[in-house]
């Protein structure tokens, strides 16, 4: 493609990060959480009902409760992560959500979510790490790659984008197809469609060549 042709797209998408579908990224809560019907389903029953309605207190007293009374499992700090949170306590947050991920390394939702409350402490290099290591856990984890698309931007503006992408099509062109669509297309549109080559061309990639990729990005601009 004409780099001309390409860089005018590329612009396009970037304008759409201003738009409703680019807006902001999403917290995911008890409903999003994955939760088994047989540890803590009760807990989790409570929890549900306080975040529905809103009462950040009572959700917080819950969790903490919850982590008394079953010191190893995770959702009881990913509860109080998601209370903290909105209640605009962020170290706190932060500090739920890492003790979260100590127990469930794996825990995609509470990376984001740990990236969404490092964003709002003003750290959003931490932020994009969080969120760059959900997309390693799981490359598929779309919400992820939105948060990391919006951080991107933001950080380094258009030109920080063009750059990086100029980049990543020297070093690999590859690469930069999967950035461009994933961080990028999906962002700007959150049409899973326009991710669903890119996640296809992600997985056949090396840990090496994903390593790879993100150290340029984080390099760039």
């Amino acid at each position: 493609m004409d780099r001309r042709i390409s860089g005018s797209i590329v612009c396009a998408l970037l304008a759409g990060l201003h738009g409703p579908a680019g807006a902001g990224a999403q917290t995911f809560g008890l409903d999003g959480a994955p939760v088994s019907q047989t540890v803590g389903a009760d807990w989790v029953a409570q929890a549900r009902g306080l975040e529905r309605r809103g009462d950040w207190t009572g959700l917080l007293a819950l969790g903490q409760a919850w982590a008394r009374a079953e010191t190893g499992n995770p959702l009881a700090w990913f509860v109080q992560g998601r209370a903290w949170s909105a209640l605009g306590r962020q170290a706190e947050a932060i500090a739920a959500y890492e003790r979260n991920l100590q127990l469930d390394p794996g825990d995609v939702q509470a990376r984001n979510n740990l990236g969404n409350a490092l964003r709002e402490a003003g750290r959003p290099r931490e932020a994009m790490l969080a969120w760059r290591a959900a997309v390693e856990v799981d490359p598929g984890y779309l919400p992820a790659w939105h948060n990391l698309g919006l951080a991107f931007y933001r950080m380094k503006g258009q030109a920080g984008v063009m750059q990086a992408l100029d980049t990543l099509r020297v070093t690999d062109p590859a690469l930069a197809a999967v950035w461009r669509k994933l961080a990028l297309e999906y962002s700007a549109t959150r049409d899973e469609r326009v991710a669903r080559e890119a996640l296809r061309v992600l997985r056949g990639l090396s840990a090496g060549e994903r390593a790879r990729m993100f150290d340029i990005l984080f390099d760039a601009g």
